[in-house]
Order: C-alpha cells, then sequence, then structure tokens
C-alpha cells in the first residue's frame, strides 16, 4: 500500500471511530447511517467527496419524502403493487434531479422504509437524515483537518510539476545535441520515455479535474483558476506534441549543409523556451492569486537568422529532402513560439481581468 492509499485509509479509520464514538454518547437509535454515510461517500479528495455527500443527502430526502407520503396513499393496497409504485415515483423525482448516486440511496430508503420501518417511520425519517448529513459532514471535515486532501491544491501542484517536467525534457534537447550515430538513438529512446511519462501526467491531470473543478462552485469554468488550468494544459499539450515531432525528425547534419549558424540560433531558443517555463512557475507558485506573466521579454524564433548571407548560400545547395528536412525542423520552432506567445496573451488578459 503507496503511502497516499495508506494516508486516506488512516483518515477514514479516524473518521469512522470519531463518528460512532459521538453517536454511543448521544444514545439516539440509527447511529449506523452516520458512518455508512462516512464509509460511502469519502474518497480521497474534498471536491468528489462534496459531490458524493449532496447526492446522498439529496436522494435520502427524496426517499424520505416518497416513502412517508406513498405509505400514507398506498399503504392499503397489496405489497406487489404499492412498492413498485412508491419506487417508480422515486425514479422519475431522481431521474428530473439528475441524480447518479443518489438514485440508489432514493430507493434503498423507499425499500428500508416501507419493508422495516412503516411502523415508525414519523421518527426513522428524521434520524435518518440527522445521522447521513452528520456522517457527510464530518467525512468532509476529515479532509480538512486530517492530512487535507483538495483537489484544487493537487490540479495546480500537478501542473506546475508537469511544467518542471516538461522543462527538463527540452534540456534533453538543448543539453544533447546530435553529433553521433550511437546518442542519437540512445537520445531518442530517453526522449520518448520522458514524453509518454508527460502525456500519462497530463491525462492523469484531466481525469483529476472534475473533482478540482467541484471545489470552485457551481461556477466552475468562470473561476480565473479553472480557466488558467485550462491554458495551461492546452499549451502543456501542444508543446509535448512539438517535442516529440522535434524527437521523430531525421537528425540533420547542419555543420555539413554549412547551417551550424541556424543550429545554434534554434538551440538559444530552445533553451529560452525552458527558461520561460522556469518563469511560468516561479510566477504560478509564488502567490495564491494569479499573477502576470513573467515581465521579462519573451525569447523569439530568430526568424533573421535564416536571411544572412551564409545561410542564403547555405540553403542554395541543398537538395529538395534536405531542405524539406530544415524547413520541417523551423516549422516546429515556430508553433513553439507561437505556443508560448498566444498562451502569455490569453494569461495576461485572465489575470487582469481577474484582477478587476
Amino acid at each position: 500500500m503507496n503511502s497516499s492509499a495508506l494516508r486516506d485509509t488512516l483518515r477514514l479509520a479516524a473518521t469512522v471511530t470519531v463518528v460512532n464514538g459521538f453517536a454511543s454518547l448521544t444514545g439516539l437509535p440509527f447511529a449506523l447511517y452516520a458512518s455508512l454515510a462516512v464509509l460511502s461517500v469519502t474518497v480521497g479528495n474534498y471536491g468528489n467527496t462534496l459531490e458524493l455527500g449532496r447526492q446522498r443527502l439529496v436522494g435520502t430526502a427524496v426517499g424520505a419524502v416518497v416513502v412517508f407520503f406513498g405509505y400514507r396513499a398506498w399503504g392499503h393496497l397489496p405489497l406487489v403493487v404499492a412498492l413498485p409504485l412508491a419506487l417508480l415515483l422515486a425514479r422519475l423525482i431522481a431521474g428530473s434531479l439528475r441524480l447518479t448516486v443518489g438514485y440508489g440511496v432514493c430507493c434503498f430508503v423507499v425499500v428500508m422504509g416501507w419493508l422495516t420501518h412503516d411502523q415508525q417511520l414519523e421518527s426513522w425519517i428524521p434520524l435518518r437524515l440527522l445521522w447521513t448529513a452528520f456522517g457527510v459532514l464530518m467525512a468532509l471535515l476529515s479532509l480538512r483537518l486530517f492530512w487535507p486532501s483538495r483537489a484544487r491544491i493537487q490540479q495546480s501542484q500537478g501542473l506546475l510539476q508537469l511544467l518542471a517536467d516538461l522543462e527538463q525534457a527540452l534540456q534533453q534537447v538543448v543539453q544533447h545535441p546530435a553529433d553521433v550515430i550511437q546518442s542519437q538513438a540512445q537520445r531518442r529512446r530517453q526522449l520518448g520515455q520522458q514524453i509518454r511519462s508527460l502525456r500519462t501526467s497530463l491525462q492523469g491531470l484531466r481525469d483529476q479535474r472534475q473533482g478540482a473543478l467541484l471545489e470552485l462552485g457551481t461556477l466552475a469554468s468562470q473561476h480565473p483558476l479553472a480557466r488558467m488550468w485550462a491554458l495551461l494544459d492546452q499549451a502543456c499539450e501542444a508543446l509535448i506534441l512539438d517535442l516529440d515531432e522535434l524527437r521523430r525528425l531525421p537528425n540533420a547534419d547542419w555543420q555539413g549543409w554549412g547551417l551550424q549558424g541556424d543550429y545554434d540560433a534554434g538551440l538559444v531558443f530552445v533553451q529560452g523556451v525552458t527558461q520561460r517555463l522556469l518563469g511560468w512557475q516561479e510566477q504560478l507558485r509564488g502567490s495564491s492569486r494569479l499573477q502576470q506573466p513573467p515581465s521579462r521579454p519573451r525569447p523569439g524564433l530568430p526568424l533573421d537568422a535564416l536571411q544572412s548571407a551564409e545561410s542564403r548560400t547555405a540553403y542554395r545547395r541543398l537538395n529538395p529532402e534536405q531542405i524539406q528536412l530544415v524547413a520541417s525542423k523551423w516549422m516546429v520552432l515556430n508553433r513553439m513560439d507561437h505556443t508560448i506567445e498566444s498562451t502569455e496573451r490569453q494569461w495576461r488578459e485572465l489575470a487582469s481581468s481577474a484582477a478587476a
């Protein structure tokens, strides 16, 4: 069991123990429903637990209303007729409220109330609602008090780590230029492994984002933090694709073709991109509020290097396949430049609107 799973298990055990202890002190019946609520809604992060708790509370309330009034209206009918009618009504109401997990809870409350507690509905229903609400509240409090596990924090930290990993992958392009055939193959394998890891991390963050959005409220999609997550997601995805294309392109003989200056200019640009990603991390980590992108000048793609007399002379000696290969590499670098520029422009607009 890893540390995260062990932490979640210990938190759950501690919460159930506290709930059971409090329930035994009160002496009220049906306290088991509080522990069941804790066990059913605690899923590791605050956002998903909040949503499951809401569904369970709403489902319990709907089921209680249906069984209370349904039993009064149809209690004189045969059980095989009355209970399906009550379940059908519960299903219609739960469906109109778009309940998923709460739908099962709703039907369970109807069945339990009708078959087991039909003679004590007036006392069972309030206590069932009370203990369920108490269990959900304790589950939420446990995620705040015992080893806080909040999806929005995990999402922000995960994106920062993804930027750091992407920066390290780009450094491989700068620090290990392809000059030996054996080192080229090794570099491609290492870079391929890093790219697969980056894609896995990005997909994992996307899978976790729904829980983080739940913590931002009903208008989460309009929240500046959520929009920043989406912006960084798009930027990382684009840079990962560009990095993978650089890895897949055949190696060009820059020095042999007389284009060593162009090659050096491209490396300087990639180095500038890695430094820019480091600046993004510093800005995003430095404050709880959304900050502007780095103020220092953004590294631009030195396309003027292609216009030098040496480069023009070298390009005239290249065959079409060689020209296409060089152009493909510069097109990838140009897309990276556009990604950085577009991301920072939207980031600036977003930070300005959030501060207004």
